[in-house]
């Protein structure tokens, strides 16, 4: 796909700063921009919506934040709900 841009032209040089920044070329850098914004809006869009009350609510948060890698120096009990209150 072939796409034609008109840029002002500080956006132009600071496109073409951060591409050689990362040894890019401006096509290459900005390639990469746009497939890793299309993968994220993909990503996004699988998410499933929480459900907005009751005890369903409560698990689909629990079950969530099971996925959450506690970082070293954190304690276990930090990321269970009944803690987040003190």
């Amino acid at each position: 796909m072939t796409i034609t841009l008109e840029l002002p032209p500080e956006a132009e040089a600071n496109l073409v700063a951060q591409a050689k920044a990362r040894g890019l070329s401006l096509d290459a850098f900005l390639r990469t921009l746009i497939t890793t914004q299309a993968a994220a809006l993909e990503s996004a869009r699988s998410v499933q919506p929480l459900p907005r009350e009751g005890e369903e609510r409560d698990r689909a948060i629990d079950e969530l934040f099971d996925t959450v890698q506690i970082p070293p120096g954190i304690g276990e009990g930090a990321m269970r709900r009944e803690n987040w209150y003190r």
